[in-house]
């Protein structure tokens, strides 16, 4: 019975501190998604200055659904065209005010406003400013946006 306490003790002890451990593990497992998310948001968005599909069609997924921000229901390939056929030149495009939130896993969304810079096909310069929201998730090993919603952000007068 002496031997069994102290052991006893023992295998309590480290069942306890085994949730904490796990949430520790969790939340640095949270904090690189959420990092590796905003950085390939920003390389999303760098892209479309570049107009590299290429690289904006590697983090779609293929079942991809999303909202342009006429309010449009855009598969993975209309978006790939529009990027495609912009007549737009931009000379800047950044992301600001992200927010990660990791749901599991492999589930995220990231919401953040993005504002461009450039000219139109008339050469006129514009900025504009666009709000937004990203889901992502995690397949065989890759992060991919799966749903999207943008919308343009009014102008403040």
């Amino acid at each position: 019975m002496k031997l069994f306490t102290p052991l006893l003790a023992i295998t309590l002890l480290g069942l306890a501190t085994a949730p904490c451990s796990h949430a520790e593990e969790n939340a640095a497992d949270s904090s690189a998604v959420q990092a590796n998310l905003k950085q390939m948001e920003d390389v999303w968005v760098k892209a479309l200055v570049t107009k590299d599909q290429a690289a904006v069609g590697n983090m779609i997924a293929d079942d991809f659904a999303g909202f342009n921000p006429e309010g449009k229901h855009i598969t993975k390939s209309q978006l790939l065209d529009a990027a495609k056929n912009e007549p737009n030149t931009l000379s800047s495009a950044t992301n600001d005010n992200m927010d990660v939130h990791v749901y599991g896993p492999n589930l995220a969304t990231v919401s953040g406003t993005t504002t461009e810079k450039g000219k139109d096909k008339g050469g006129k310069q514009f900025t504009r400013s666009y709000v937004w929201v990203d889901t992502w998730m995690e397949r065989n090993g890759k992060w991919q946006c799966i749903a999207e919603g943008v919308m343009e952000s009014r102008k403040k007068k």
